[in-house]
């Protein structure tokens, strides 16, 4: 049962947790077990009697400070003091949203040792209750407990355990709560199945090898975050040095396998687990080593003083690499994450000790590469510029990828001419997937740009090029660590720029130069450093988010086809943006300004950046005298954030990336916010303005209430309008 099983969906499952005055002195000790190793869990609902209300508001508090339930919902749910807290929980599930259900008791993860605990936090898709304590119904009325060892049928579970919210739910809803719940529930659940079983204790055993070593028992600890890193040779490990000693530094676990003896040098009688060190400019690292005749999984596993979250290995198929990827495909209640580097990437990598355990863990699918979840897709759009073309394709060329696969589609006017032609045609990409367009209708820069890109999911993300763009080779990275960080903190998020702000264009009284260092300073901001979010949308590199990009498409259409209001309307006040008939920006503008959308923007010394603008010749760059084609040109060209010089890397070297402050990207509510005009506001400001300006424009009193809706958006849903 547990073999035909896979692990169920990122945050789709909700624990509920009864609290006592007796489990009140260690609340936070309890909520930190629960959140500390699981990106399944969505929701906790705290289950306490009304009096104990405000002290549970003042240590929820200070949880929330410390940011500890960043990524975890918490709903108080007070109850009446005469309810026991076990029919209080089953009360409680009619509040739960998600399809799975943790049902604790009072005593939360105390005395559940931390192999139980990682199943329970990562349930796998079984119909019926999992947990860590059942019992068997023996003659005259006793019971006996299953040992944990031999998981077996039982006839009902007592907390703590998981299962399907359905079948809890339907239960609390007919039943007639007495003072045995659990047996009432086991019973309920046994009638509701051919086999009459009322649930499953224990949990899938490790990797045999593992779990059969009478000399080391391997399991999880969850009050240590674990990292396993497994590369061939000591180049590579000096390559990822800085990331290992920053890693140990911020208190991660953090364990180190070289596997090829010709590089590692073991020594003849070598064992899995053999220690050797090696000394970096950061730190002393220690590693194991394997010989030859031994590259297992499982015999990794049995030197680990706990089974790791996350390994980071290279992206090469070698034995051990593969054998690496099958295994953590056969145990995915494991719950380890695999991200696989490219050799040639590793001394950049050193943006990643930025990203939390949860960022690391991110878009966790047990199917797939976790590291790939994110997918962003490169469009570039070009017509007769084939130089500039040349020099775009070469920068994404020799761009960073850490082992993604990224998927480049280019598009070709009709008109684009023969130079171009062929230089797409001999164009070889090696990051992944090539995919090649050729309009047979001119269509110009709004369609060209419009209709290059649509999201096949909410997993999908494009990255819109115009060929006289060109890009650092650490593009990819700050997109990555970007979106990581961000896609599912707010929906008003629709984009990462990879282009600095050098000039505000939409004042009335036209272009300005713009510095977001120096607003900040001006503005007595702490970190004038930040990233910060803008309502411009940018068109000189950026990452666009699938949601947004849909909604776009759906207002354009609606926009054009004047069923709303007349193409001449203008939507913004006050912006030269309206003036540009021909441009997809003009639209998206009217769409963020009514939604109060933003895009992160990033804040480097000197207005270094990840992307940059040559100004050629086009669409909306004319023919015009040298000397005012090169003062225009100045204005937009920006330094590239380079990588430190590959041919004097031994060890990893210090990105520009962590220029940032507590060289981190700052949380969301940290984060400072401009509108249209470049002027500081909030994100809460600017969509208090959008509503107003969308009612005026509608007259409509209905708040917007779906999301990305445009319909909804321009009351056309409502049957008063």
């Amino acid at each position: 049962m547990f073999q035909d099983s896979s692990l169920v969906d990122p945050f789709d499952l909700t624990s509920i947790l009864p609290v006592t005055m007796q489990s009140l002195p260690t609340l936070e000790a309890d909520l930190i077990s629960l959140v500390a190793r699981s990106n399944h869990l969505h929701t906790i609902l705290l289950v306490f009697s009304e009096n104990m209300l405000s002290e549970i508001r003042r240590k929820i508090h200070a949880l929330s400070r410390d940011r500890i339930l960043d990524h975890t919902d918490l709903t108080l749910l007070p109850q009446l003091t005469s309810v026991s807290s076990d029919v209080a929980t089953l009360l409680a599930a009619s509040h739960v949203r998600t399809e799975w259900l943790l049902v604790l008791d009072e005593h939360g993860f105390k005395g559940i040792d931390a192999a139980t605990r990682t199943i329970l936090l990562n349930p796998l898709t079984i119909g019926l209750p999992v947990g860590s304590r059942g019992f068997v119904a023996l003659s005259h009325n006793m019971t006996r407990v299953t040992p944990l060892e031999i998981p077996q049928p039982v006839d009902y579970l007592i907390p703590p355990f998981v299962g399907p919210t359905s079948l809890i739910t339907s239960f609390a809803e007919i039943t007639t709560f007495g003072l045995d719940v659990w047996p009432a529930l086991g019973k309920y659940v046994a009638q509701s199945r051919l086999d009459m079983i009322g649930g499953i204790p224990g949990f899938s055993p490790l990797p045999a090898k593992v779990s059969q070593s009478p000399s080391k028992k391997v399991v999880p600890n969850l009050d240590v975050v674990s990292f396993g890193i497994a590369f061939p040779s000591r180049n590579d490990l000096m390559s990822f040095s800085r990331v290992v000693c920053r890693l140990r530094k911020h208190g991660y676990s953090v364990n180190v396998l070289l596997y090829d003896a010709s590089t590692t040098n073991p020594g003849e009688d070598a064992e899995v687990g053999a220690k050797e060190v090696i000394s970096t400019p950061d730190c002393v690292i220690e590693f194991a080593t394997l010989s030859d005749d031994v590259q297992d999984f499982a015999e990794w596993l049995y030197f680990f003083d706990d089974i790791p979250q996350v390994i980071v290995a290279l992206d090469q198929q070698d034995f051990f690499s593969v054998s690496l990827a099958l295994e953590l495909q056969k145990y995915p209640y494991l719950d380890t994450s695999l991200v696989r580097l490219a050799r040639a990437d590793l001394p950049y990598s050193d943006w990643m000790v930025s990203l939390t355990i949860e960022e690391w863990k991110s878009f966790s699918d047990a199917d797939e590469s976790d590291w790939n979840a994110p997918e962003i897709t490169i469009i570039v759009i070009t017509n007769n510029r084939p130089n500039s073309l040349h020099r775009l394709l070469d920068s994404l060329k020799n761009a960073c990828y850490f082992g993604n696969n990224i998927g480049l589609r280019i598009n070709m006017e009709q008109t684009a001419d023969s130079e171009t032609l062929r230089l797409v045609r001999d164009f070889s990409w090696e990051h992944g997937s090539l995919f090649i367009n050729h309009r047979v209708i001119h269509g110009g820069l709004l369609p060209a740009v419009v209709e290059s890109w649509y999201p096949h999911s909410n997993d999908s993300y494009g990255l819109l090029l115009e060929d006289d763009i060109e890009v650092s080779p650490l593009f990819y990275a700050w997109a990555k660590m970007a979106i990581l960080r961000y896609s599912n903190n707010c929906s008003q998020l629709f984009g990462i720029s990879l282009y600095q702000q050098k000039n505000i264009e939409l004042r009335p009284e036209g272009r300005l130069p713009f510095n977001a260092r120096t607003l900040f300073t001006n503005h007595d901001l702490r970190e004038p450093t930040t990233p910060y979010l803008s309502q411009i949308p940018c068109s000189w590199g950026a990452v666009y988010f699938p949601q947004h990009w849909r909604e776009f498409h759906d207002y354009l259409a609606l926009r054009l086809s004047e069923h709303s209001m007349t193409i001449h309307e203008h939507i913004v006040p006050d912006v030269r943006s309206n003036k540009w008939t021909k441009s997809w920006k003009k639209y998206f503008i009217e769409l963020v300004y009514l939604r109060g959308y933003v895009m992160l923007y990033p804040n480097f010394d000197n207005f270094v950046s990840l992307s940059t603008n040559h100004l050629e010749i086009g669409s909306h760059v004319k023919n015009q005298p040298e000397d005012e084609y090169l003062r225009k040109q100045d204005l937009f060209l920006l330094p590239l954030m380079p990588l430190c010089d590959r041919a004097s890397v031994t060890t990893s070297c210090t990105s520009g990336l962590l220029q940032l402050p507590n060289q981190t990207l700052p949380q969301w509510s940290a984060l400072p916010a401009l509108d249209l005009k470049g002027s500081l506001s909030s994100v809460d400001a600017l969509v208090r303005q959008g509503n107003a300006r969308r009612e005026k424009l509608t007259q409509c009193c209905r708040a917007a209430s779906l999301p990305f809706d445009v319909p909804d958006l321009m009351c056309l849903n409502d049957p008063l309008s």
